[in-house]
């Protein structure tokens, strides 16, 4: 048995920091503009930054309950529950919206967007698997349906109650049942194996692997690392994630499960110079919106194409081209281009500031009333 003092009121600020960074990456992952930021190498391969999420959940979650007495499971479902889905669930709603105001604009001017509506990912057939945060799970359900990046809400979720099962069925032993985890999936993708859907995958090992990686922290805590060797140490580990995410190699989803296992490790002591500039106060406000950004600028993204799509069929000029089946937008020259790419980010941000203050914290609030009248 490996005992782990917790302590329940500390907080990663780096750690969080960073996964604002890796949101606002995920966005241009998303967006495809000519000629601009969005098609360097780093950004095409940011997809990988899914996996960090995965594993900081798992080690954040190691943290606040893993070693918790008498952790009940309704509470601690309900808090998580209600962490996650209110601003899912709307985002699902405006997803479904779309999909109605694309339904009314074929049917009246005979005008399509990227693809009919309700077909393909976003056939109604995918609403109740959504509704239930169950479309990345099964063979019979669409990961990417509706708002696509919420595939990992699904996974997420499920992790959740998939902890909580190792807390109760393995008791003392649950250190060694998240690592075993973490090993058998990492070894059954390193075979391509089919046993699982591939997100789930990926989930199950990272968030598993980041658990673990807790309590490897919590025995080594104590340790003092000089600033000048934290800083070297962060911007190696940094420098190697620019070239994992940047590049496209066999098994790159394995090493970069293993190598934010480390990233997670070593920023969590915040030691140095990276860590210190993260807990600046622009950087913790991007932490703290980055479920919201994670989750809304999908939604942007359409908008943004479909004006584009919209103003390409009234000026006659081809502003939303597809090249090699992908919708791009193209401005007319590479200043206006960028220009547009700090504009939607700065739109997204704006939106997740105002989805954090009124959805995602009044629906924690909702929460925390509903556990506390039980």
């Amino acid at each position: 048995m490996i005992e782990v003092e917790c302590y329940m009121t500390r907080r990663f600020e780096a750690l969080d920091a960073f996964r604002g960074l890796c949101a606002l990456s995920v966005v241009l992952f998303h967006f495809h503009i000519v000629g601009s930021v969005t098609e360097l190498p780093f950004f095409r391969g940011s997809e990988l930054f899914v996996e960090f999420f995965f594993a900081l959940s798992g080690f954040v979650l190691a943290h606040s309950y893993g070693f918790r007495e008498k952790l009940r499971f309704k509470p601690y479902i309900a808090s998580r529950f209600f962490r996650l889905y209110p601003l899912y669930f709307c985002m699902l709603m405006v997803f479904i919206g779309l999909e109605l105001v694309k339904y009314l604009a074929y049917k009246v001017d005979g005008f399509s967007f990227n693809a009919l509506p309700f077909t393909g990912h976003d056939s109604p057939t995918q609403i109740l698997p959504n509704l239930l945060i169950l479309q990345s799970w099964t063979s019979l359900t669409d990961p990417l349906s509706f708002n696509y990046p919420s595939w990992s809400i699904s996974i997420e979720f499920y992790l959740y109650v998939l902890l909580f099962l190792t807390l109760f069925l393995f008791g003392r032993f649950k250190v060694w049942s998240w690592l075993s985890i973490a090993v058998v999936i990492l070894i059954l993708m390193g075979q391509k194996s089919d046993l699982l859907q591939p997100y789930v995958f990926n989930g199950l090992s990272c968030f598993f692997g980041g658990a673990f990686t807790y309590v490897v922290f919590s025995k080594i805590k104590h340790i003092s690392i000089p600033f000048i060797a934290g800083s070297i140490i962060e911007v190696v580990l940094l420098s190697a994630v620019a070239y994992l995410v940047s590049n496209e190699i066999a098994d790159r989803y394995i090493y970069a499960t293993l190598l934010f296992y480390v990233v997670v490790l070593f920023f969590a002591f915040e030691s140095g110079v990276i860590s210190k500039l993260l807990n600046k106060g622009l950087f913790q406000a991007l932490g703290k919106w980055s479920y919201s950004i994670y989750l809304t600028h999908a939604a942007i993204l359409f908008m943004i194409t479909s004006m584009a799509l919209v103003g390409q069929k009234v000026l006659g000029k081809e502003i939303a081209p597809t090249i090699n089946a992908v919708r791009f937008i193209d401005l007319g020259s590479a200043l206006y281009n960028n220009a547009l790419v700090l504009l939607v980010l700065c739109i997204v941000i704006a939106v997740s500031m105002t989805t954090y203050k009124y959805i995602e914290l009044k629906g924690q609030a909702l929460g925390k009333r509903i556990i506390n009248n039980k």
